[in-house]
This record gives C-alpha cells, structure tokens and sequence, in this order.
C-alpha cells in the first residue's frame, strides 16, 4: 500500500506500508514499517525501515485534514525509527511548503528536501493515508 503526494514532479510517498496488529493490541509503538520516498527538484532518495505508531498516524491525518482548512498552519511528521522529518508549512493563501531530511542506509546517505505545493493534491493523499 501506498500514499503519494505529488505537485510539479516533486513528491513525497509512503510505499510498503505494514500494520503489525499484535503490536498495536499489545500498545508496543512501533506498529507500523514503511519506506518514505522524496523526489525535490532533481534529487531523491528513500528512508527504508521507518517505524511509526499507528495512533500517532492517525492524529497526523487529523491535523492534515485540519491544515488544508486553515485550521492548522504547521505540522511536523517525525518517525521513531530514524527520526526522517516531514514538515508541513501552510500560509494564508494555502499554499504549502513540505520540507525535512530523510536518511538512507542507516544514516550513510541524507536528503534534505524542500518544495512547494498547494492544498488541492493533499485530499488525494490523506485518502490514501486513510487506506494504508
């Protein structure tokens, strides 16, 4: 299962998403494994074996919801495997800055990344964050 957010070529994307469901039942935080891809001007890279808590994952989807309504102008995605960050600017006018650093190979390669993007591609992705 997959989550992309794409605006002018550049992209981020949730891809190999798993939900390990004993470790929810059993409350153990690192229930989730995913690789995150980025693609930001003419770089790339992907940050594989990142670990997040499915609850966490769906407050993150709540305040998307809420950015894209100008509820919210910052959010910040930090996984608890490696620390990749994905971060969510929105200003007045919903346009949308999606900057951070992931890390490759345990940390021997990193990308840092900066685009921008507008309010319309984020219902497509929360949807698919929804299915994951």
């Amino acid at each position: 299962m997959e989550a992309r957010l794409e605006y002018c070529g550049n992209y981020i994307e949730i891809t190999d998403f798993h939900y390990y469901v004993d470790d929810g039942i059993t409350n153990n935080p690192y229930n989730c494994a995913f690789n995150i891809k980025v693609k930001s001007g003419v770089f790339s890279g992907m940050a594989d074996g990142c670990e997040y808590d499915y609850n966490e994952l769906q407050k993150f989807i709540k305040a998307l919801e809420e950015m894209i309504l100008f509820k919210r102008e910052e959010i910040t995605f930090i996984e608890i495997g490696y620390g990749n960050k994905i971060v969510f600017n929105c200003d007045k006018t919903g346009h949308i800055k999606v900057s951070g650093d992931i890390q490759g190979d345990v940390g021997r390669h990193i990308l840092k990344f900066e685009f921008m993007t507008d309010r319309t591609v984020f219902p497509k992705f929360i949807k698919e964050l929804k299915n994951l």
